[in-house]
């Protein structure tokens, strides 16, 4: 099930955990994520696997739709079909 709403979302994410799910929306890897941001591609994941939890989504695709709600501030988390 999807976060309640994105706002409520957005206030328990971390700072790097933003920075992640805004590369995440661009298309990068773990592991070009890591070398931007000069961390392990092991730390990258685990930031993934908190996103996947606190957002309540359950892949990549998912993560990136919510990353493209936050940012539009037009559609809540809770319109994305069930996948």
């Amino acid at each position: 099930m999807m976060a309640t709403s994105a706002t409520a979302a957005d206030a328990a994410l971390t700072a790097r955990e933003a920075e992640i799910l805004h590369f995440i929306a661009h298309g990068l890897t773990s592991k070009q994520i890591a070398r931007e941001l000069n961390i392990s591609p092991y730390t990258v994941n685990t930031h993934r696997d908190n996103l996947r939890r606190k957002l309540g989504v359950h892949n990549g695709a998912q993560l990136a739709y919510c990353q493209a709600t936050r940012s539009s501030g037009t559609a809540s988390a809770e319109r994305m079909a069930p996948g």
